[in-house]
Protein backbone atom coordinates (compact mmCIF):
# COMPACT_ATOMS: atom_id res chain seq x y z
CA UNK A 1 0.00 0.00 0.00
CA UNK A 2 1.13 3.74 0.41
CA UNK A 3 0.94 4.57 -3.07
CA UNK A 4 -2.79 4.59 -3.24
CA UNK A 5 -4.22 8.02 -3.90
CA UNK A 6 -6.12 9.35 -0.68
CA UNK A 7 -8.13 12.09 -0.97
CA UNK A 8 -8.22 14.41 1.40
CA UNK A 9 -10.52 17.67 1.67
CA UNK A 10 -9.17 20.61 3.81
CA UNK A 11 -9.83 24.27 3.49
CA UNK A 12 -8.02 25.98 0.88
CA UNK A 13 -6.06 28.02 3.71
CA UNK A 14 -4.64 25.22 4.64
CA UNK A 15 -3.80 23.61 1.18
CA UNK A 16 -1.88 26.79 0.44
CA UNK A 17 0.06 26.84 3.92
CA UNK A 18 0.91 23.07 3.05
CA UNK A 19 2.29 24.70 -0.37
CA UNK A 20 3.78 26.80 1.13
CA UNK A 21 5.76 24.77 3.48
CA UNK A 22 6.48 21.98 0.84
CA UNK A 23 8.48 24.72 -1.10
CA UNK A 24 10.36 25.76 1.45
CA UNK A 25 11.30 21.71 1.59
CA UNK A 26 11.83 21.74 -2.24
CA UNK A 27 13.97 24.97 -2.05
CA UNK A 28 16.81 23.93 0.64
CA UNK A 29 16.47 20.28 -1.39
CA UNK A 30 17.60 21.77 -4.90
CA UNK A 31 20.35 23.72 -2.80
CA UNK A 32 21.21 20.53 -1.32
CA UNK A 33 21.07 18.24 -4.51
CA UNK A 34 18.40 16.01 -2.79
CA UNK A 35 16.95 15.18 -6.41
CA UNK A 36 14.39 12.47 -4.53
CA UNK A 37 13.13 15.47 -2.11
CA UNK A 38 13.06 17.58 -5.01
CA UNK A 39 10.77 15.18 -6.82
CA UNK A 40 8.77 14.43 -4.32
CA UNK A 41 8.19 18.15 -2.91
CA UNK A 42 6.90 19.30 -6.75
CA UNK A 43 4.62 15.73 -6.75
CA UNK A 44 2.73 17.35 -4.16
CA UNK A 45 2.54 20.49 -5.06
CA UNK A 46 1.48 19.44 -8.50
CA UNK A 47 -1.50 17.22 -7.47
CA UNK A 48 -2.11 20.83 -4.94
CA UNK A 49 -2.36 22.73 -8.22
CA UNK A 50 -3.56 20.22 -10.59
CA UNK A 51 -6.50 20.36 -7.49
CA UNK A 52 -6.72 24.35 -7.58
CA UNK A 53 -7.25 24.08 -11.52
CA UNK A 54 -10.38 21.51 -11.04
CA UNK A 55 -12.11 23.59 -8.31
CA UNK A 56 -14.82 25.62 -9.65
CA UNK A 57 -14.33 29.22 -7.85
CA UNK A 58 -10.56 28.78 -9.07
CA UNK A 59 -10.27 32.49 -9.55
CA UNK A 60 -12.51 33.63 -6.84
CA UNK A 61 -9.62 33.87 -4.48
CA UNK A 62 -6.05 35.51 -4.16
CA UNK A 63 -3.29 34.70 -7.17
CA UNK A 64 -5.51 32.36 -8.95
CA UNK A 65 -6.48 30.13 -5.89
CA UNK A 66 -10.56 29.82 -4.69
CA UNK A 67 -11.22 31.65 -1.52
CA UNK A 68 -9.09 30.62 1.26
CA UNK A 69 -12.27 29.47 2.64
CA UNK A 70 -13.79 26.98 0.80
CA UNK A 71 -12.56 23.43 0.72
CA UNK A 72 -9.94 21.50 -1.61
CA UNK A 73 -9.84 17.74 -2.43
CA UNK A 74 -6.01 17.18 -3.18
CA UNK A 75 -5.26 13.45 -4.15
CA UNK A 76 -2.00 11.77 -3.26
CA UNK A 77 -0.45 8.87 -1.73
CA UNK A 78 -0.66 8.11 2.15
CA UNK A 79 3.10 8.06 1.72
CA UNK A 80 3.33 11.66 -0.16
CA UNK A 81 0.65 12.89 3.16
CA UNK A 82 3.05 11.23 5.79
CA UNK A 83 5.82 13.07 4.51
CA UNK A 84 3.59 16.56 4.19
CA UNK A 85 3.50 15.75 8.03
CA UNK A 86 6.64 15.38 8.67
CA UNK A 87 7.65 18.65 6.84
CA UNK A 88 5.17 20.31 8.53
CA UNK A 89 6.77 19.30 12.06
CA UNK A 90 10.26 20.09 10.14
CA UNK A 91 9.69 23.76 9.42
CA UNK A 92 8.19 24.06 12.71
CA UNK A 93 10.99 23.07 14.46
CA UNK A 94 13.27 25.46 12.57
CA UNK A 95 10.60 28.63 13.64
CA UNK A 96 10.92 27.12 17.08
CA UNK A 97 14.62 27.43 17.15
CA UNK A 98 15.09 30.20 15.28
CA UNK A 99 12.92 31.78 17.75
CA UNK A 100 9.41 32.77 15.48
CA UNK A 101 7.69 30.06 16.68
CA UNK A 102 6.25 28.57 20.43
CA UNK A 103 9.17 26.31 21.54
CA UNK A 104 8.33 22.79 20.46
CA UNK A 105 9.62 19.91 21.92
CA UNK A 106 9.09 16.03 20.19
CA UNK A 107 6.61 17.73 17.14
CA UNK A 108 4.28 19.46 20.30
CA UNK A 109 4.30 22.88 21.96
CA UNK A 110 5.07 22.93 25.20
CA UNK A 111 2.88 23.07 28.10
CA UNK A 112 0.32 25.73 28.24
CA UNK A 113 1.33 27.37 25.14
CA UNK A 114 -1.19 27.62 21.98
CA UNK A 115 -0.60 25.36 18.94
CA UNK A 116 0.97 27.16 16.13
CA UNK A 117 -0.84 26.72 12.98
CA UNK A 118 1.74 23.97 10.88
CA UNK A 119 1.34 21.73 14.02
CA UNK A 120 -2.75 22.18 13.98
CA UNK A 121 -2.27 21.45 10.34
CA UNK A 122 -0.13 18.27 10.44
CA UNK A 123 -2.18 17.11 13.72
CA UNK A 124 -5.52 17.11 11.65
CA UNK A 125 -3.34 15.12 9.13
CA UNK A 126 -2.20 12.54 10.65
CA UNK A 127 -5.25 11.77 12.60
CA UNK A 128 -6.63 11.11 8.74
CA UNK A 129 -3.61 9.42 8.17
CA UNK A 130 -3.91 6.92 11.21
CA UNK A 131 -5.18 3.66 10.33
CA UNK A 132 -3.84 3.97 6.38
CA UNK A 133 -1.33 1.96 5.42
Amino acid sequence: MGNEPLSLTMLVTDWLFIDATIDNTVSIAATDGNDSVVRQGRGIREAGWAATRAHPRRHDGWGGWPPTDDELTVALPADAWRFVVRELHRWEQVASDAGAAAPVEGGEPGAGLPESRGLEVARRLAARLDGVE
